[in-house]
C-alpha cells in the first residue's frame, strides 16, 4: 500500500483529481463563445454575398455602405469567439481557478508566438526589398583613390565559390526635373551594367513597366501618347502654348478651343516627327507616378551641380534622358529617391571615365554573405573595403532585433502573471486539500511524495495551457499566412500582413512559459510537503 502511494502514477492521478471539478459544470461561456464564432463566420459570408450582388442593383451598392466594416466585425467576433470557446471548455472540465490559470498560460504562449512571427515576417520582407535594389556584397576602394582597376577585380571575384555574378556601378547625387515639376528634386543616380543587372539585382522582378535592356537600346522604348503630348507635340505647335505665342501676345483662343471648334487639330502620331534618340533611365514608382508624374517615353532632365567644367572651375551639367521604365521595390526610400541609367552613360555624364564607385556581388545564399565577404576581403587585400548587405544595414537590423527582444520580454509578462495565478490557485488547493494531505501522510506518504503531487498539479496547468497556446499561436499564424490580412499599401507599403514562423522563437516562448509555470509550483508544493497530519485533522 505504501509503495503504491509513493509511485509516480499515483501522484499524477491525485494531482489530476485535484484539478478536476466533477460536481460543478457550466457551459454558458462555451455557448457564448460558439455563438460569437458563428456570428463572425456569418459576417464574412454576408460580406461575400454583398460584394457579389453589388453590380446587380444601385440599392445594393448604397446598402453596402452599411456593411463596409463587416470584415472587421467578423474578425473581432471570431477572435473573441475562439477565446471564449476555449475558456468555456476549460470551465466545463476543471475548477474555475484552474481554468483561469490555464487560460493565462494560453495567452502567455500564443500572443508572443503571433507577435514574434509577424515581426519576423516584416524583417524577411524588409530583407527581400533591400536585396531587390542592393547586392549581397559591395566592394569599394578603402583609400579614397579612384577605382580604375575594377575590371580585373571583377574577374578575380567572379571565380570565387558562392559568387553568382558581379556588377560595377557608379553612384552620385543629382537633381531630376520634368515640366510637371520644374523645380526639380534630389535623387540618387546609379549607373549599372544592364547585361549583369538582372542577375545581381532583382530589377526584373520589381519592374512594373519597361525593361533593363532599354538602357542599352533606347530605341526600344515605346513613347506613350500622353507622354508625347507633354513633350514633342508641344514643340510641333510653337505658335500656340498655354494660350500665348512666343512673343508673349494672346492668340485669342487656345489649342483646346481650336480642337473643340474643329479649326485645327494636331496631326496623327504617324505624321509627327520621330522622337529624338535619348539614353534611357529607370525611375522608382514614387518618383515616376507622384513626384514627377511622367509616363513611358517622357523626357526628364538630370542636372549634376559639380560634374561640368568651365573656365572658373566646376559648373553644373545638364543632360536629358528618356523614361525607360519604373520599378516598385516596396521601400519608399528607394522608390522615391533612386534612378538607374547605363554605366557608360553615367561615367560620361558624371565625368568618371574609366572609373566606378564600386562593385556589387550577388551570392548563392544571402544568409552566408558574411562568409563570402571574408573570403573576398582576404583575396583582394587591405586596399579594398568589402562589406556584406547585413553590415551595410547593421543599424536597421540591430534595431529590429532589439525590438523583437523587447517585444518578447514584454509579452512574457503575460505568462508571468499567469504564474502568479498558478501560485494562488495551488496555495488555495493546499488549504482546501489539507485534510486529504493529512490522511495521505498518516497512511505513509512521504514529504517528497506530497511535494511531487502539487508540483504535478502546476505542471498539468502549464502543459495544458502551453499546448493550447501553441495551437492558438501556430494556427493563427497559419491562417494569416494562408488567407492573408490585407493592409493599405499607401500607408504600410505592403499588400498584406507578412508572417514567418521560426522554430527557435516558438521553442523559446514555450520554454519560457513552461519554466515560469514550474517555478510557480515550488512554493505551494513546499508548503504542502511541510504540513503535519495533526494540522490537517485538528478540526475534523
Amino acid at each position: 500500500m505504501l509503495k503504491a502511494m509513493s509511485g509516480p502514477g499515483f501522484e499524477w492521478f491525485v494531482a489530476w483529481r485535484h484539478l478536476r471539478d466533477a460536481e460543478r459544470k457550466s457551459y454558458r461561456t462555451l455557448i457564448v463563445g460558439l455563438a460569437l464564432l458563428a456570428l463572425g463566420v456569418a459576417c464574412f459570408v454576408a460580406e461575400h454575398l454583398i460584394l457579389r450582388a453589388r453590380p446587380h442593383g444601385m440599392w445594393l451598392a448604397r446598402g453596402a455602405l452599411v456593411f463596409e466594416n463587416l470584415k472587421m466585425i467578423g474578425v473581432v467576433a471570431i477572435v473573441i469567439g475562439v477565446l471564449g470557446s476555449v475558456l468555456g471548455a476549460l470551465f466545463s472540465a476543471f475548477t474555475v481557478f484552474t481554468a483561469f490559470s490555464m487560460f493565462g498560460v494560453l495567452l502567455g504562449t500564443g500572443a508572443p508566438i503571433i507577435a514574434l512571427s509577424i515581426m519576423s515576417g516584416f524583417e524577411m520582407d524588409l530583407k527581400s526589398k533591400i536585396r531587390a535594389t542592393k547586392a549581397d556584397v559591395v566592394i569599394a576602394r578603402a583609400d579614397d583613390q579612384p577605382f580604375r582597376d575594377w575590371q580585373s577585380v571583377q574577374e578575380r571575384v567572379g571565380g570565387q565559390s558562392g559568387v553568382v555574378e558581379t556588377m560595377a556601378y557608379v553612384e552620385s547625387e543629382v537633381i531630376v526635373k520634368h515640366i510637371t515639376n520644374p523645380a526639380g528634386m534630389g535623387i540618387i543616380l546609379r549607373g549599372i551594367e544592364p547585361a549583369r543587372a538582372k542577375r545581381v539585382l532583382d530589377l526584373g522582378r520589381t519592374l512594373k513597366e519597361g525593361g533593363v535592356d532599354y538602357l542599352m537600346n533606347p530605341d526600344l522604348i515605346k513613347v506613350d501618347g500622353r507622354s508625347a503630348l507633354s513633350g514633342e507635340t508641344e514643340d510641333a505647335f510653337p505658335e500656340v502654348q498655354d494660350g500665348q505665342n512666343k512673343k508673349g501676345g494672346q492668340t485669342g483662343d487656345t489649342r483646346q478651343d481650336r480642337q473643340d471648334d474643329g479649326e485645327q487639330r494636331p496631326p496623327p502620331s504617324s505624321l509627327l516627327p520621330p522622337p529624338r534618340r535619348l539614353p534611357g533611365i529607370l525611375l522608382g514608382e514614387e518618383l515616376f507616378a507622384h513626384s514627377l508624374r511622367v509616363y513611358m517615353g517622357s523626357e526628364v532632365d538630370v542636372a549634376c551641380p559639380l560634374c561640368g567644367s568651365g573656365p572658373n572651375g566646376p559648373m553644373p551639367k545638364l543632360k536629358t534622358f528618356r523614361v525607360a521604365g519604373h520599378f516598385y521595390s516596396g521601400m519608399y526610400e528607394f522608390d522615391s529617391k533612386l534612378a538607374y541609367i547605363a554605366l557608360g552613360e553615367a561615367q560620361k555624364f558624371l565625368g568618371m571615365q574609366g572609373e566606378v564607385t564600386g562593385i556589387e556581388v550577388r551570392t548563392t545564399n544571402p544568409d552566408t554573405a558574411a562568409e563570402t565577404t571574408a573570403r573576398i576581403a582576404k583575396l583582394l587585400g587591405p586596399q579594398y573595403e568589402v562589406r556584406s548587405w547585413e553590415e551595410l544595414n547593421r543599424s536597421l537590423f540591430m534595431a529590429l532585433r532589439l525590438e523583437k527582444l523587447a517585444m518578447f520580454i514584454v509579452l512574457t509578462f503575460i505568462a508571468l502573471v499567469a504564474s502568479f495565478s498558478i501560485v494562488s490557485n495551488l496555495i488555495m488547493l493546499v488549504t482546501e486539500k489539507g485534510r486529504e494531505v493529512a490522511i495521505l501522510k498518516s497512511m505513509g506518504a512521504t514529504d517528497g511524495g506530497i511535494l511531487r503531487v502539487f508540483f504535478a498539479e502546476g505542471l498539468y496547468i502549464g502543459l495544458v495551457g502551453l499546448g493550447l497556446g501553441l495551437l492558438l499561436g501556430i494556427g493563427t499564424c497559419e491562417m494569416i499566412s494562408r488567407f492573408g490580412l490585407p493592409l493599405d499599401p499607401d500607408v504600410y507599403y505592403i499588400q498584406k500582413l507578412p508572417v514567418v514562423m521560426r522554430a527557435g522563437e516558438i521553442a523559446s516562448v514555450a520554454l519560457a512559459a513552461l519554466g515560469l509555470c514550474c517555478l510557480a509550483t515550488l512554493y505551494p508544493a513546499f508548503l504542502a510537503s511541510r504540513m503535519r497530519p495533526v494540522e490537517g485533522l485538528r478540526y475534523e
